[in-house]
């Protein structure tokens, strides 16, 4: 048995709007071909839950359109029978509709499921961007083919990563582009861009864990190995002739409540703004997203082809971007300033 886990809505999540000029008002989402481009639907949150499969058609990673007899639903969290063969049965790509009913934001992809072999019988669907509650969504195209990669769902969001905004605490899954978040130059910072990307956490991609209070933080914080925390202080100073630092988390495991976790999959989010910043997520600092030619590739294909689209130059000039909000710190530097915290916390313990 091989078990996928995912996160799926329930298809009355996204129903026809009232102001759609094709289909019934009311009725829940359906397969492309049955979905005229031009239809408006409504997105309604709440209707969200974890879905396991059985996946046995050797397609590894991928739900597979037409194959139903080789992805059995083991947990179908309410919104499918345990026991049903499955499908994903095709794609419907969406734009968000602002007030004045104006197309807005990137294209969203919708992957459609359906049961028992039966095109019409659609019980769920799940998107590689996060949807907003209340908001209304156009059909800009399709495609009848609905084989899609589980890592493009967007994941199960549970407690969220806190970050400081510009007005108080705010969930890093709930942040939207041109929302205002606090960051160390700049009290009320605008949001240019946001990846978010799943992957197995196993190996370079399993996270590092920072405990409550390792780095001063108030919660329990997960980032990738690679992304960079601001250090600052004497440790600092003496070292590296500098008052503050970036450096990967990854070089940080081994301090006082600072692992690495491995199982399942993890994901991670992206935010970026005008330039390199430092924001401040559970109490404690670290960078914003900085496009680095290794950052970029690390992308997936659809937020990285947002990214480009917003700011063409860094394929052109990776350098445009500007610097890194403070000095970067390699390997052996990361290794000697854990030596010293170590030596500093033995030292203050003694």
């Amino acid at each position: 048995m091989v078990a996928r886990t995912f996160f799926a809505f329930d298809s009355i999540g996204l129903t026809v709007s009232d102001a759609s000029p094709s289909l019934t008002p009311g009725s829940s989402i359906i397969n492309n071909s049955d979905t005229p481009n031009g239809t408006i639907f409504e997105y309604s949150k709440g209707f969200g839950t974890e879905v396991t499969l059985d996946d046995t058609g050797g397609g590894r990673n991928r739900f597979n359109d037409d194959d139903e007899a080789d992805h059995v639903i083991i947990d179908g969290g309410g919104i499918v029978a345990d026991g049903a063969e499955v499908e994903s049965e095709s794609q419907i790509f969406l734009r968000a509709l602002d007030e004045f009913g104006n197309e807005t934001g990137p294209t969203i992809t919708v992957y459609v499921f359906s049961q028992g072999g039966v095109t019409s019988d659609v019980w769920g669907f799940a998107t590689d961007t996060a949807l907003v509650d209340g908001t209304s969504y156009v059909k800009t195209g399709g495609n009848n083919d609905g084989t899609s990669r589980y890592r493009d769902f967007i994941p199960c969001f549970g407690p969220g990563t806190l970050m400081r905004g510009s007005d108080g605490l705010v969930a890093v899954e709930d942040v939207r582009i041109g929302d205002r978040l606090w960051t160390l130059d700049n009290p009320s910072c605008a949001v240019s861009w946001i990846g978010r990307t799943t992957v197995p956490a196993q190996g370079a991609f399993a996270p590092v864990v920072i405990a409550e209070g390792a780095l001063g933080n108030t919660r329990e914080l997960c980032v990738s190995p690679e992304h960079r925390m601001y250090l600052c202080g004497s440790e600092v100073e003496l070292l590296f002739g500098c008052d503050s630092a970036l450096l990967a988390a990854k070089h940080l495991v081994g301090l006082p409540g600072i692992t690495r976790r491995s199982g399942g999959q993890i994901s991670y989010t992206h935010l970026m703004f005008d330039r390199h910043r430092v924001v401040e997520t559970e109490g404690c600092l670290s960078e914003s997203f900085f496009p680095a030619n290794m950052a970029i590739s690390a992308l997936d294909e659809a937020p990285l082809a947002e990214l480009i689209s917003l700011f063409p130059d860094l394929i052109r000039r990776p350098a445009a971007y500007g610097p890194t909000a403070a000095p970067v710190l390699c390997r052996f530097e990361g290794e000697a300033y854990r030596a010293a915290r170590l030596a500093s916390q033995l030292h203050r313990a003694a």
